[in-house]
């Protein structure tokens, strides 16, 4: 190995944007295209939650901090898309850590694949428990130097529906207003040179510069271009000098010296399919880590009210919930630590760190509370009541996993969910039957040479799942298939393969017959909540912590 390779090449460390808190860096430099370290990131739906807490977060009637970190299911992938009527995604590495800056966009996240790993409610209990969206891969957008704060983009109306507390957050466009200015002001400093008789001052135009720019960038006249301007007359300088851009990128970074020093390393640990039976996905060893190794630093993302992820079904005028009929959990409840005797769920986002999967027997890490630091976290908080976290709208809580002993590279990293986690699980398992009936729309997808059936053979294939025809072109769009008619063997043998007569629903909501259409031109669906998170009995238990939760939470 070079020794000039750096240990770690993804850290955790404070942001360079002012009052964003933290932000991550690259510690080697990333041409436009390259895949960002860490591996991929998975996304958690969540679903309903103002309908299932009979209120709106927009209106402050639950405490939801996690409305800062959540994704469009659009953005996730069409499979999360039509999971619920208003689901969105939590993606916990590459869309929770980056922060935005408009200008220097320099990462672009694709949407997630879905797959469980092949277990589905036919075979495993773990069916329902973890999320099968996956595989959302980042890559470098524009050229990063070793050092760079990675930005992604949130989108302006995220900054335009929080004007309220973050003020006016310039866009690409109101850097762009701002360039052209700084190239005015540029001029305007050289035509006061010209134009005095002061010009061998030196020390004297400078102050009047100084003057002119604070008065400028102080304007009591707010706007988005105005704040993209440098506040600092130094960086002012510098940007007419080389333009806005450049100089935002220098103000970007960190040396790696100081990131080695200060920052918390994101990538010891990588996701792949668990060695654990029924866990789906777990987190491996990137490289060798001794014993004592900062596994991963986790943020934690807090829920004061655990009652707020509990589902209801439907009152009987189907627009309200129905608090006497419960009907299970947010998935979300899985990915948090809690204690059974707290309202308190602390929910950790890091890159790989919700991919750690149980072993109450063998663990490899352990969590604990990081040290006090004001840049990562805030031990006063632990002594703080519940009650004081409803009014708390930042993350300032942050959990370490540390090597128990050596930890070979590519070993799967483990910890102890706990004694109450562990029964939970065990009386699930018990109680678990397998569904011989269970169809998976995404088995389906997978597997074209698998005959679909007909409805006239089984309707009740399609009783949980739908399926839309791709069309043979990007104008014919997607219709919703109405029936399968027919099958049989397709006239041109490709694969020993099938094709199929459909009714499908055309405009207007008009049905339309297509004869031979392709498995390929064919993709299927769970229905509205019929997928495997939704089903009865799916197991939900939060990891528990007990020897280091705070006495001060403790309220029930």
């Amino acid at each position: 190995m070079n020794n000039n390779t750096p240990k770690c090449t993804l850290y955790l460390a404070p942001s360079t944007i002012p009052n964003a808190g933290l932000g991550i860096f690259t510690s080697i430099a990333l041409p436009s295209g390259t895949p960002l370290p860490g591996g991929f990131d998975a996304a958690i739906p969540i679903s309903d939650m103002d309908f299932h807490n009979d209120g709106s977060h927009d209106a402050e009637d639950y405490h939801w901090l996690f409305s800062e970190y959540l994704w469009s299911s659009a953005s996730i992938g069409k499979v999360m898309e039509y999971e619920a009527e208003k689901t969105s995604g939590f993606s916990w590495g590459y869309g929770a850590l980056p922060n935005c800056h408009f200008w220097m966009i320099n990462v672009r996240e694709s949407s997630c694949d879905f797959d469980t790993v092949g277990l589905t409610p036919e075979n495993s209990p773990g069916a329902g428990a973890f999320t099968g969206h996956y595989n959302r891969l980042a890559h470098a957008y524009e050229d990063v130097k070793a050092g760079g704060e990675l930005f992604v983009s949130y989108g302006q109306n995220w900054f335009t529906t929080r004007e309220s507390y973050m003020g006016l957050v310039p866009g690409e466009d109101d850097f762009e207003v701002g360039e052209e200015f700084i190239e005015t002001v540029s001029e305007l400093f050289e035509s006061l040179v010209d134009s005095t008789n002061v010009k061998d001052d030196v020390h004297y135009m400078g102050q009047v510069r100084v003057d002119i720019w604070n008065m400028i960038v102080n304007s009591p006249y707010k706007s988005r271009p105005l704040a993209a301007l440098p506040k600092a007359y130094k960086t002012a300088v510098r940007a007419m000098d080389v333009g806005i851009m450049q100089t935002e990128e220098e103000l970007a970074t960190h040396s790696v010296e100081y990131l080695e020093e200060h920052g918390k390393c994101l990538d010891h640990i990588h996701p792949q399919n668990s060695t654990i039976p029924h866990a789906g996905r777990g987190a491996f060893a990137t490289r060798y880590l001794p014993k004592g190794t900062v596994v991963s630093t986790a943020p934690l993302i807090h829920i004061p009210d655990r009652d707020i992820l509990t589902m209801y079904d439907d009152s009987e005028d189907g627009e309200t919930r129905d608090l006497s009929k419960p009907i299970g959990q947010q998935l979300l409840l899985n990915y948090c630590w809690g204690n059974s005797k707290s309202s308190m769920l602390l929910c950790p986002y890091s890159h790989g760190t919700p991919f750690i999967n149980h072993d109450g027997q063998d663990p490899n890490v352990k969590i604990q509370w990081m040290e006090n630091d004001d840049r990562y976290h805030n031990s006063s908080w632990l002594d703080e009541p519940v009650s004081f976290f409803d009014s708390v709208w930042t993350t300032k809580l942050m959990f370490e996993y540390v090597a128990l002993r050596d930890i070979q590279e590519g070993e799967e990293v483990l910890v102890d969910y706990g004694k109450e986690w562990e029964e939970a699980w065990n009386e699930h398992v018990k109680a678990w039957n397998p569904d011989e009936n269970y169809v998976s729309p995404h088995e389906l997808n997978k597997d074209y040479d698998l005959p679909l059936k007909t409805h006239e053979e089984d309707a009740s294939v399609y009783t949980d799942i739908f399926g839309y025809h791709t069309g043979t072109d990007k104008k014919s769009g997607e219709r919703e298939i109405h029936r399968i008619r027919a099958r049989r063997p397709d006239p041109n043998n490709k694969n020993d393969g099938f094709v199929y007569d459909l009714e499908v629903i055309g405009s207007g909501n008009y049905v339309k017959r297509v004869k031979d259409v392709s498995r390929s031109q064919m993709h299927f669906y769970h229905k509205p909540y019929k997928a495997d998170i939704f089903r009865e009995g799916s197991f939900r238990h939060e990891m528990s912590i007990n020897d280091i939760f705070p006495k001060a939470w403790i309220n029930l």
